[in-house]
């Protein structure tokens, strides 16, 4: 997958302190619990929501019509989860509930 930039709106974020909307780069797609894929994007700034330092976030669709293909290439609403501490990105692996941390909702806008 080429790397592309995107822009991530996130909703409800009164208790969140860093940037919004936040830069990212798409690194690519991940499979995870009950069949859902998740798009990995890295933060262009580290952030600290719930008080840990990160800079990378798994979307998914949050509408169940779209698929990760839409999520990828054009504006759409996402659920944002956050990567466990240490967690490697591996595409060849599948992640389970434990793996994330359920966290918010926003819009990506890809950028190119």
């Amino acid at each position: 997958m080429t790397e592309h930039n995107y822009l991530l709106e996130i909703y409800d974020a009164e208790e969140f302190n860093g940037p919004n909307p936040l830069t990212a780069t798409g690194m690519g797609i991940i499979n995870g619990p009950e069949n859902t894929q998740y798009f990995i994007v890295e933060t262009h700034k580290k952030i600290q929501p719930n008080g840990q330092q990160i800079n990378h976030l798994a979307l998914r669709a949050h509408y169940g019509e779209d698929s990760i293909d839409k999520v990828t290439g054009s504006v759409t609403t996402v659920g944002i989860a956050l990567m466990k501490p240490g967690q490697e990105i591996n595409t060849d692996k599948t992640y389970g509930f434990d793996d994330f941390i359920f966290w918010k909702v926003g819009k990506l806008h890809p950028q190119d």
